[in-house]
């Protein structure tokens, strides 16, 4: 797209910044300059030439509307506006670049948080944890503002598309069809702004989840798991809640009226089951960090695998239904579909494991860093020999031979068990060496 800004405020030779007014005196000035009937072709061969550019410029700078669209996207946005589906171009890319900006700024803050939290974790930093969470809340308040903005300006804008649906409604008087588009205007108002609050509350509710995780981070005994997890188990309260009524009205308008009753069995748990794995271990974990259970985190994080369990399943299920397919053609592309998705499956799943894996490890006691744990593609075979070396240095037999090393065995016992008892997690390794 053509964004030459600048060409039509030189045809007026006026600034960018001018006034109405000055754009207004500007093409009196040079339309009576280069007028057919004021000029003298000899003098000025190309005055029509001139006169035409002029015009042209005026009735795009003249109008206020035409001069926005033309200040940011240039004479192919003036152009496209003209029609419905330029109009609708401009409008999503408006949007798309307002939205790429924000989730630019959002990515960089998460990324700023995991570095804070990596460096709070390994013992790089002595802040508090609330000053580690602070990216995190910057970011829900942006997040918080942006969902403010787009939700409740949009209620403003619908106009446009209002008169398009009255003409095919078959209006019959200015007065009904006046009424129709009032009564639309308050229903559209009326569903923004709930979809809107909705979401904000969940931010809100976000956001109160994780100061409370801070507060039972700096102090385990300051706040109890079900107080910290109260505000994550509203909102999967409110999305449990709002996926049964859905399952209910579909019940009740007879979408499964011709299905069997173990099929609406699984009906209802596909539309429920990745709410019931998030409750589930939200559970696990709330139990875990109370003390409640004392079993290995990697058994904590057993509903996440049954997550690649049940897409691995529904790919290979697939990839078996299309193979019983008569059609070839549908065959061959449902079969390369699930082919191509099993191995998104694969790569994604190994990173996602892998991170899984790592984190279970470092909560159980063992010498990751928090670094590693989220980058598991950092960590190749050289580094986890060198780390596993840098354990095994720490045995009984190098503490019974050097003072030094007894000495550096009991720091990191020392160390590694207070790290255990704050985030309420085991750590089998240093017990072993604090007993030798």
């Amino acid at each position: 797209m053509d964004r030459n800004t600048f060409h039509l405020y030189e045809a007026l030779e006026v600034p960018k910044t001018a006034t109405q007014d000055e754009i207004k005196k500007a093409y009196r000035r040079l339309a009576l300059r280069y007028h057919p009937d004021k000029v003298n072709a000899a003098e000025v061969p190309d005055h029509e030439t001139k006169f035409r550019e002029i015009a042209a410029a005026y009735e795009v700078l003249g109008d206020p509307k035409k001069r926005q669209v033309y200040d940011k996207y240039g004479m192919m946005g003036v152009q496209m506006a003209g029609t419905e589906i330029g109009a609708q171009l401009l409008e999503i890319e408006s949007l798309l670049c307002t939205l790429f900006l924000v989730m630019s700024v959002l990515f960089i803050l998460a990324l700023i948080f995991l570095s804070f939290l990596s460096m709070k974790v390994d013992g790089q930093v002595t802040w508090s944890y609330y000053v580690v969470f602070i990216p995190l809340w910057v970011l829900d308040i942006i997040l918080a503002i942006f969902i403010a903005i787009q939700g409740f300006g949009s209620t403003d804008s619908d106009d446009e598309d209002e008169s398009h649906e009255d003409q095919e409604d078959g209006d019959t008087t200015p007065m009904a069809q006046e009424e129709r588009k009032a009564e639309k205007r308050k229903q559209k108002r009326r569903q923004t702004i709930f979809f809107t609050t909705f979401i904000l509350i969940i931010v809100l509710l976000s956001t109160i989840f994780q100061v409370l995780i801070a507060k039972k981070a700096n102090d385990p005994t300051d706040i109890s798991g079900p107080a910290v997890f109260a505000p994550y188990f509203a909102i999967e309260s409110i999305f449990l809640l709002t996926s049964s009524l859905q399952i209910m009205m579909e019940f009740k308008l007879g979408k499964y009226d011709d299905t069997s009753f173990v099929g609406k069995i699984l009906a209802t748990l596909d539309s429920l089951w990745w709410k019931i794995v998030r409750l589930s271990l939200a559970l696990l974990i709330m139990f875990r960090i109370d003390g409640e259970i004392t079993c290995s985190w990697a058994i904590i994080f057993i509903p996440l695998y049954l997550v690649g369990v049940k897409y691995l399943t529904q790919i290979i299920l697939g990839y078996k239904k299309f193979s019983r397919m008569q059609n070839q053609d549908m065959r061959q592309q449902g079969q390369s579909l699930m082919v191509v998705g099993g191995v998104l499956f694969v790569i994604v799943g190994s990173l996602a494991y892998a991170l899984i894996g790592l984190l279970a490890a470092k909560l159980d006691g063992y010498s990751y860093s928090v670094a590693r744990v989220l980058i598991p593609l950092g960590a190749n075979g050289e580094d986890m020999e060198q780390e596993g070396a840098s354990v095994r240095v720490i045995s009984p037999n190098l503490r019974i031979e050097n003072g030094n090393n007894s000495t550096v065995a009991n720091t990191a016992a020392s160390s590694s068990s207070a790290s255990s008892a704050r985030f309420g997690r085991r750590s089998n390794n240093v017990s072993n060496i604090s007993s030798s």
